[in-house]
């Protein structure tokens, strides 16, 4: 349905099906794990769009109304757009979805990793504002809200919090450009206020890029891009890695962090072929190769790439 009164309307159905399963039923402990999570679900919602001027309005909802599991979701923006100088959105989403089923059912030939949960559904709030300025970049900040957060603890257990989890993010870009140079940047700040004990973030988050772009030799034969990127976040207390799982777990013994990730590029094209050659990590030399992924997982070190794309057609 499509009026410019009422706007676009258009109504969604789904249905699907789900079979989570191990070869049989176990008997450990005095307990009785199923070999299954099973079953089906209806979901209906609806999405609508209206425009008033340079005013957009989205919104989109759903809800299982049938099946063996709930859950439902709404999400909605608002857009002010003054043509093509700058915008300024804001949004909010409302969750409800069940946890993982790895956390509510799980067997393995370890003991300790065998497990059958009867979890609450994961509640996620969250609002915020995006401004759009294309000269100078975008900035986007959010306020979350979940309550049932679902997690691994230190012994790569399952819980469910039954504190909120409540936390900031704000994430800003920007291009500076002056003749054929570019500063491309992205910083992105967290904080976690409540739940910090067992959601762990960076509290910042940076990456810059400064290149060169243009046509050189005589007759533009070739455009050339080459620069170098730096990355880099805050130290902290990141997930441990479980590999029985495919999971990451808590762990409250090894920080991560605090070093510079420095790539060199060069990116070319000379009529239908492409090239490009990146050097990762290539300050691994004078950073002391003191860097992880991941406890016990490092991360890569000094790493050369090169490609070559010749296309026949154009």
């Amino acid at each position: 349905m499509n009026s410019p009164y009422t706007g676009e309307l258009k109504v969604k159905t789904t249905y699907f099906t789900y079979n989570y399963h191990y070869n049989s039923i176990l008997y450990y402990d005095n307990q009785t794990i199923s070999d299954k999570l099973k079953g089906n679900a209806i979901a209906a919602g609806a999405d609508w769009k209206i425009k008033f001027g340079n005013i957009y309005l989205n919104a989109d909802a759903s809800s299982i109304i049938a099946g063996d599991i709930t859950g439902n979701s709404i999400k909605a923006n608002a857009l002010f757009k003054k043509d093509s100088i700058y915008s300024v959105k804001g949004f909010a989403e409302l969750t409800s979805k069940t946890p993982d089923f790895n956390t509510l059912l799980y067997q393995s030939d370890y003991v300790d990793y065998n497990w059958q949960n009867n979890f609450n559904n994961e509640n996620i709030s969250l609002v915020g504002v995006e401004f759009k300025y294309p000269k100078w970049g975008t900035i986007k900040a959010s306020y979350n809200l979940v309550d049932n957060y679902t997690y691994f603890d230190e012994n790569s257990k399952p819980v469910q919090a039954t504190e909120t989890l409540n936390y900031i993010k704000v994430k800003a870009n920007a291009k500076v450009s002056y003749k054929k140079f570019t500063l491309d940047n992205t910083v992105m700040y967290q904080k976690v206020s409540k739940g910090e004990s067992f959601f762990r973030v960076p509290e910042l988050v940076t990456r810059n890029t400064l290149y060169y772009a243009s046509y050189v030799f005589k007759g533009k034969p070739m455009y050339l891009q080459t620069g170098v990127t730096f990355k880099y976040f805050t130290s902290y207390n990141i997930n441990a890695y479980n590999p029985l799982l495919s999971e990451f777990v808590l762990q409250n013994e090894t920080e991560i962090g605090d070093f510079p990730i420095l790539d060199f590029f060069v990116n070319a094209q000379i009529r239908r072929t492409r090239i490009y050659f990146k050097v990762e990590n290539f300050g691994a030399g004078f950073t002391g190769r003191n860097y992880y992924s991941a406890p016990n997982y490092p991360y890569r070190d000094l790493t050369v790439r090169f490609g070559l794309v010749w296309n026949w057609f154009i």
